[in-house]
């Protein structure tokens, strides 16, 4: 066999592996990234999609948690009445 044969051919299997190598790590890390994404999705995406419905006026699909409306309560405030102002000292 020609040595130039002999050394197209190792270049060529040395470039093969090097590009192997590489679209693997490209693979590996596109395929990280959609897991992670698809993983982001299936999280919230229930429980996004649960929030929206509640908020506009549609039952949650878990029933043993409860939503608060705002019919439900007088005002804005979730811990109820106000703090009471501490007590003025006097000056005397």
């Amino acid at each position: 066999m020609n040595s130039f044969l002999a050394l197209r051919d190792q270049d060529l299997a040395a470039f093969t592996g090097e590009r192997r190598t590489g679209i693997r790590k490209r693979v590996e890390r596109e395929l990280r990234t959609a897991e992670f994404i698809a993983s982001i999705v299936e999280l919230f995406g229930p429980v996004m999609a649960d929030t929206v419905s509640v908020l506009s006026g549609g039952h949650s699909m878990q029933a043993e948690e409860s939503y608060r409306t705002f019919s439900e309560s007088e005002d804005d405030d979730p811990f109820g009445e106000p703090p009471a102002r501490p007590p003025q000292e006097i000056v005397r």
